[in-house]
């Protein structure tokens, strides 16, 4: 509790972010249970009307409930980018914490050989060619999410570990007997675990953008299941005569991507030991 009074004092914005970041992960557990129509139902009766109040957020071409649909359009994004995170977090810091900590011959083949090969290619269109290659699908999806999100945290953990290895208490530790796994968890990850998790915080905003474009493109999760990308797809053709299918969902997108931005921008701040508290 202390540790979130500091952070979030006198940070208005802050607290707000991390208040929707809290909604929208209630949203996604609950979506069943808050989503007031079932998202695949159609009622062609009602078709692309506005928002009323049997359908708060209007309906599409088909008569489903917009806001529906946006409700689990939630679980999607949120499942994706959590288990994108999660993976890319382990599997990158692991490849980067080994090659910062034994450095040499190692730590060139996994710097110069494998992460710089793989930032060669555009983040997105390597994407692209790999869910092109196996087919849309929710685990294709995020495979192709983690195939690009590990090398920013392995990129980061190498250069916190490069750093941290030649400080004194782990030399003091070496010198001790302490086995390299040791000194690895117990002395050098507390003490770079910080800049890592800022990176998760706004690695989520990218991720949750990066899923909404493929299904945009139609490489997300197939119909009929929905996503914030995909309504936004549907939607475009009646941008005019329906606006509401455009305006909820992207809404939707910017304010996720703001909520987990802002989060990580005050993470930042707190863990600044060099500039003022919150």
């Amino acid at each position: 509790m202390m540790f979130l009074r500091v952070m979030f004092q006198n940070n208005r914005l802050a607290l707000f972010s991390a208040g929707f970041v809290v909604l929208l992960i209630v949203v996604a557990v609950f979506a069943g249970w808050i989503s007031p129509y079932d998202p695949a139902v159609q009622d062609l009766a009602s078709r692309l009307n506005g928002p009323s109040n049997a359908h708060w957020l209007g309906s599409d071409e088909l008569g489903r409930d917009v806001l529906s649909r946006v409700i689990y359009g939630t679980r999607i994004s949120i499942t994706v980018s959590v288990a994108v995170m999660l993976v890319s977090f382990l599997i990158g810091c692991y490849l980067g914490a080994i090659g910062g900590y034994f450095n040499g011959s190692l730590d060139q083949i996994l710097n110069i050989v494998l992460i710089n090969s793989f930032m060669a290619f555009p983040g997105v269109l390597l994407a692209i060619a790999f869910i092109a290659f196996l087919g849309p699908g929710l685990s294709r999806l995020i495979l192709a999410l983690c195939l690009i999100g590990w090398i920013g945290f392995a990129r980061l953990a190498r250069g916190q570990f490069l750093k941290t290895r030649e400080m004194d208490f782990v030399t003091a530790a070496r010198a001790s007997g302490a086995s390299s796994a040791r000194v690895i968890l117990i002395h050098m990850v507390p003490n770079t675990i910080q800049p890592i998790v800022v990176q998760a915080c706004l690695g989520m905003a990218n991720t949750i953008l990066a899923e909404a474009t493929l299904s945009f493109l139609g490489l997300g999760v197939p119909p009929p299941a929905p996503s914030w990308g995909s309504m936004l797809s549907d939607g475009r053709i009646h941008l005019f005569d329906a606006p509401h299918l455009v305006v909820f969902p992207a809404a939707a997108v910017m304010l996720a991507v703001l909520a987990f931005n802002f989060l990580g921008d005050a993470l930042r701040d707190f863990f600044d030991t060099r500039g003022p508290k919150l």
